[in-house]
Formats: structure tokens, sequence, C-alpha cells
């Protein structure tokens, strides 16, 4: 009991540790605040045009995952979508191991409009799988790319490398779990064997995984065009994001390119791949000021600047919305399901 009770508290601890060195360690070595903040005072400075197009892409880039969802759940409404992708997102970024959690709010939510499990499950797998796809696979084009401008250091080199490689396991595992039903078969076997989970329901492990596995091919089937849409346009959005906020601290494109900061972006998602901290804070902040000032050749306090800018759109601005989301969600729970049945 000790143990189950301490590893959370040790890992909560190790997150807050993370955060402090992260926030008066280690960002401040690039920059100190009080030269940074002279930056960020100058935002509402700029010129309109620039401003516009912050809001156009932050606002966009709060709706844009929840397309995603409704492509693998064709029948979930969009607004259902977006007010659960909030509140999640809210949980993720302020809940110790929030992704976990937030998992599980997500399920809890779906069902409670009147989705089935299976449904449920199939849509959290084939999106968290594109999700995966694109974040593994964007450091190899983003390197690709910079190569054409400019010599590319090792780090840079070697996570790209890392990247390309998983994304060739992950997507050649799921085409073996797709393509052969004796691979979901084995593997349900296993988990029949662990006397926690060894039962699941009425059904076994096996075939409840065969289930899933013929379920997901004809999703994919149907909807995969628009599910890697949807995917690739949201990550895309997140990038434009970062290039307006790199932009709008008046870092010209001459000094950092459109394609230095596609490295440094993809360098920056590939290091928070592990939830070490609630929605990757801190962690994101040093990795991507780190991997900008390494491609390009701005002030660093400027950099600083952009990168907490960025990070208030996609961090901060998330969470007064999700709350504000779960008390609108939690006033009308007992409105009519959905209904879907498929």
């Amino acid at each position: 009991m000790r143990n189950w009770i301490g590893k959370p508290s040790i890992r909560a601890v190790a997150g807050l540790a993370v955060v402090v060195l992260a926030f008066f360690w280690a960002l401040p070595s690039f920059a100190s605040y009080a030269d940074v903040w002279p930056q960020l005072r100058t935002i509402g400075e700029g010129p309109t045009s620039t401003l516009a197009a912050l809001g156009i892409v932050g606002i966009v880039n709060l709706l844009a995952p929840s397309t995603a969802q409704v492509a693998a759940l064709p029948k979930l409404r969009f607004r259902d979508a977006v007010v659960t992708d909030w509140i999640t997102s809210a949980t993720t970024n302020v809940v110790p191991a929030g992704t976990a959690v937030a998992l599980g709010l997500n399920v809890s939510m779906y069902r409670s409009l009147g989705l089935k499990p299976g449904a449920i499950t199939r849509s959290i797998v084939v999106t968290g799988l594109w999700d995966t796809f694109v974040k593994l696979g964007m450091p190899l084009l983003a390197i690709v790319w910079l190569a054409t401008q400019r010599p590319i250091s090792p780090t840079l080199l070697q996570a790209s490398l890392i990247g390309a490689i998983l994304f060739v396991i992950a997507a050649t595992l799921l085409t073996v779990v797709l393509a052969g039903p004796s691979v979901t078969a084995t593997i349900g076997r296993g988990l029949e064997r662990i006397p926690v989970v060894g039962s699941f329901g009425s059904q076994t492990w096996s075939e409840r995984l065969s289930e899933l596995r013929v379920e997901t091919v004809s999703l994919l089937a149907d909807r995969w065009a628009a599910l890697t849409f949807s995917t690739l346009a949201g990550h895309f959005n997140l990038y434009l994001l970062l290039v307006v906020c790199v932009r709008i601290v008046g870092i010209e494109r001459s000094v950092l390119g459109w394609a230095p900061i596609l490295a440094a972006f993809a360098f920056g998602r590939l290091v928070t791949a592990l939830p070490i901290t609630p929605g990757g804070l801190g962690v994101m902040e040093v990795g991507l000021t780190g991997a900008l000032a390494a491609v390009g050749d701005g002030p660093e306090a400027t950099i600083v600047a952009a990168v907490l800018l960025f990070r208030f759109a996609t961090f901060i601005v998330p969470i007064p919305l999700g709350a504000l989301s779960w008390i609108w969600w939690t006033t009308r729970r007992r409105r009519q399901p959905l209904q879907a049945d498929y």
C-alpha cells in the first residue's frame, strides 16, 4: 500500500522539480526575464494584421483537434467534440498524470452522449496513432527541408533519425496488427493470462481485440482521408501558430525562416512525447527555446518571448476554457443522449 501511494507522489514531486528547474534555471540561462518582459510588452504594438493572424490561428488551434475526433466518430457532434477536448486538455495541463485522467474523462463524457464503448475505444486508438505518426514523421520532413538551406546540427539530426526509426516501427506494428488476425489473437491470449486483466466482461480479450481490429479496418477504409487531413491540418496550424508568435515578437524571416522553425517545432514536440510533467510544462519551453536558438540567429530574449507567447496560447488559454466548458457540461449532463448505433 505504501508503494502504491508513494509512486504517484514521487512522480508529482519529480514533475514539480522539473517545472521549477525549467523556469528558474534553464530558461533564465538563455535570457533573464528582465530582458524577456520588454519583448512581450511590445506585442500589442505590432501591426494589426499580425495581431489578427495570431487571434485567428489561435482560435483555429483550439478547434482543430476536435475535427479528428469527428472524423473518427462520424456521428459525434462537433460542438460536443470541442467541449470534450477543451475539458480534457485543461485536465492534462493541470493534473499530475493528467494524460491518464483525461483519457478516462474523455471516455466517460463520450459514454454520457450515448456512444458505444467499442466506437469510443476505436476512435481513441486511431486518432492517437495518427497523431503519433505525424509527431514522429515531422522531424524527418523538417530536417530534409532544413538541409536544403543550412548545415544540420548533430542533435537535430539524431532526433530526426530517432523519430524516423520510431515512425517505421509504429507503422509496421500497426500494419501487422490490423492485417494479421493471428497477431491480434496472440496478444489477446497473452492478456488473458494476466490475473488482473484476464477477463473482459462476457468476451475474451482475443474476441474483443479481434472485433476491434475488424471495426478499425472498416473505419480506416471509410474515413482515412478525413482522419489524415484533419490530423495534418491540426499539426500544421499549431506550427503556423509558432511561426506567428516568432514573427510577432520581431524575429524576421531572414533571421529565423520557416524551415528552421519547423525543425525546432518538431524537435520540441518530440522531447515531450513522454508525459513527464502536465502538458509538457517546462520541458516544452526549454526544448523549444533551445531548438530555436540552435537553428536561428535571433536574440535569445526574443526567442524566449516567442516561446512563452506560444505556450500561453497552447497551454494557459485552454485551462479557463476547460473550466467554463466543464460548468456548461455539468449543467446539461441530463440532456438526451446522442443516438449512436454504429
